[in-house]
């Protein structure tokens, strides 16, 4: 009776054992499903917040970023973490004049004949380290899942300059370097969505402007994000 009950017990625990492996097998197989979203994609609407007397931003201020992840599975689960690297860029787009001086620093004026001028925008380009945490829903029939990504991403300035193309005469002139524009930028931001298409928003917390070298104004920018590979 006891080699019999022994014996039932081997069989069971085997039994368990091998259902164990097989929910882990069948997990990895949903798993290995997923994109690892190596590449994002992200078209954005740029802006600033800002109180800035005379600074109109123009509603089609924009810019893209491009960004290399690697994902890491958290504990055979539907979460993962995945550092980046990337590349940021924004143009904004006004009706100001924006000089750099040794006194006050950064300052904004009308422009004396805004009418004459066909472009007049600052760009900034970043190289980033963006670091996500990421969760996804159990692949569908179609093997696509949701996507919930929050993250945050630090980078430092690698060009700097302001644009300006006038009708007459005419004439494109661009100026740099600015050294009161701040060095690093920084912040959160999220990203949600279905499949390769995701929604994506970012603030930035680092000042566009190095602190008592011009006014106080904060990046942000929403877009749309493609992911794959």
């Amino acid at each position: 009776m006891k080699k019999f009950v022994a014996i039932i017990l081997v069989v069971i625990s085997f039994s368990a054992f091998a259902q164990v492996d097989t929910a882990k097998a069948g997990f990895s197989k949903r798993y290995t499903k997923f994109s690892k979203d190596r590449i994002a994609i992200d078209l954005n609407g740029t802006n600033w917040i800002h109180k800035i007397p005379g600074l109109n931003i123009k509603w089609y201020s924009r810019g893209i970023n491009i960004y290399f992840n690697y994902d890491f599975q958290i504990k055979k689960s539907f979460f993962s973490i995945a550092p980046g690297i990337g590349v940021s860029c924004s143009n904004i787009y006004h009706r100001s004049e924006m000089t750099d001086s040794t006194g006050p620093g950064i300052q904004f004026k009308p422009l004396t004949n805004p009418d004459n001028y066909k472009v007049n925008k600052l760009s900034l380009t970043y190289i980033d380290i963006p670091i996500e945490f990421r969760f996804r829903t159990k692949p569908d029939r179609l093997d696509n899942s949701w996507k919930f990504v929050a993250g945050f991403k630090a980078g430092i300035r690698v060009d700097g300059h302001t644009k300006t193309s006038t009708k007459t005469p005419k004439e494109i002139v661009k100026l740099k370097p600015f050294p009161d524009l701040n060095l690093f930028h920084a912040g959160p931001f999220i990203r949600i969505g279905y499949s390769s298409f995701n929604l994506t928003a970012y603030y930035g917390i680092l000042g566009v402007f190095k602190n008592n070298r011009g006014p106080q104004a904060n990046e942000f920018s929403v877009g749309i994000s493609f992911n794959g590979l």
